[in-house]
């Protein structure tokens, strides 16, 4: 058996292992003086803290143990704000075993197997940090994140999720800002999945499975800045997917199938300063594209196989700074945009 470790005033991280002899039947605990851990057989039994409460606010317990179940009132009788339970085994997983920590403001539990299920961490509800990474979890059962009503940030990245349905957030803080799903296995959105999330800023999207976004995939996220779409298998894009993005800054569509856009497809995103389009499969690019982005700054073209652009399809894009239009098969690039000095060209 061995522990290491590191105090600092405001952190414990405690790196900790035992091996459980087949023959021991009460548990292990390690102390340090200030939290004692007390484990069996990859179950954490109880967390206590016993001095200094007052220089502590983390508590990290990661692979050493590797726990696969947290008992009830484990942490019952802590008071962290902080606490990061990643790269475990843990697979058992009750509302009631984050039961006395009424004040946590994070949660890490990167690296597990923590299977989701209705009204999981609906105490905390003082947590505006929640991380899931890395946690081979293939759906969201409805109320899943309920009762998390000072959740702000959301980290489902790296998992086995296919599908986002209309009830994956219900009851979910309509505050979050930022809701993290890269690399998934997702395939489908449905129709108002995030309409309750009313004040996302960040989505991010990129490098799923999605090809075809249904109209009002997006509906409720007007307040939403940044949007990643990047990496998918998208094959087209419509103004009824995006009218609702009238807050948008942001929009992330490289490295996509995308062959075509029509006249007005993004003329509702009045607000958007950054698009990337590199590395699809546009070939003509139609005039009344771009209509509506007034406030365009970078537009990204690159990698397309672009052979024909129609006079006047950049006219409405009076605040374009930055014009990206590398490997691509259209020759006069620099006459469509000769009537804007200031901006750069880079071909």
């Amino acid at each position: 058996m061995s522990r290491f470790l590191l105090l600092f005033p405001q952190i414990v991280i405690l790196f900790l292992s035992a091996r459980a002899s087949s023959e021991v039947k009460k548990p292990t605990c390690q102390d340090d003086n200030v939290y004692k851990v007390c484990h069996y057989r990859g179950v954490l039994i109880e967390v206590t803290q016993s001095r200094f409460p007052w220089v502590v606010n983390r508590l990290v317990i990661d692979w050493g143990l590797g726990l696969s179940e947290i008992r009830e009132n484990a942490f019952k009788n802590v008071t962290v704000l902080y606490l990061d339970l990643s790269f475990n085994r843990i697979s058992v997983l009750k509302r009631e075993s984050f039961r006395g920590l009424p004040n946590l403001e994070s949660l890490s539990l990167d690296g597990n197997v923590v299977p989701l299920s209705g009204y999981l961490f609906a105490d905390l509800r003082h947590l505006t940090r929640l991380s899931l990474n890395s946690n081979r979890i293939n759906s969201i059962p409805k109320d899943s994140f309920a009762g998390l009503s000072s959740l702000k940030y959301l980290d489902l990245q790296r998992n086995k999720i296919e599908a986002i349905e209309a009830e994956s957030f219900s009851n979910l803080n309509p505050g979050l800002l930022e809701l993290n799903f890269k690399q998934n296995k997702i395939f489908r959105v449905a129709p108002d999945s995030f309409a309750g999330l009313t004040g996302l800023h960040y989505l991010y999207l990129d490098d799923n499975r999605l090809e075809d976004l249904p109209s009002g995939a997006f509906r409720g996220l007007n307040e939403l800045n940044d949007l990643y779409l990047s990496d998918n298998w998208i094959t087209s894009v419509s103004r009824s997917l995006l009218r609702d993005l009238v807050g948008l800054k942001r929009l992330y569509l490289q490295q996509n199938e995308i062959s075509a856009l029509e006249p007005d497809t993004f003329r509702d995103l009045s607000q958007l300063e950054e698009l990337d389009l590199s590395g699809n499969k546009l070939s003509h690019i139609v005039v009344g594209t771009f209509a509506g982005l007034s406030n365009l700054e970078d537009i990204r073209l690159s990698d397309n196989g672009i052979h024909t652009v129609d006079n006047g399809t950049f006219a409405d894009l009076v605040r374009l700074r930055y014009l990206y239009f590398r490997c691509n098969n259209f020759t006069e690039i620099y006459t469509e945009v000769s009537g804007f000095p200031n901006v750069i060209v880079y071909s």
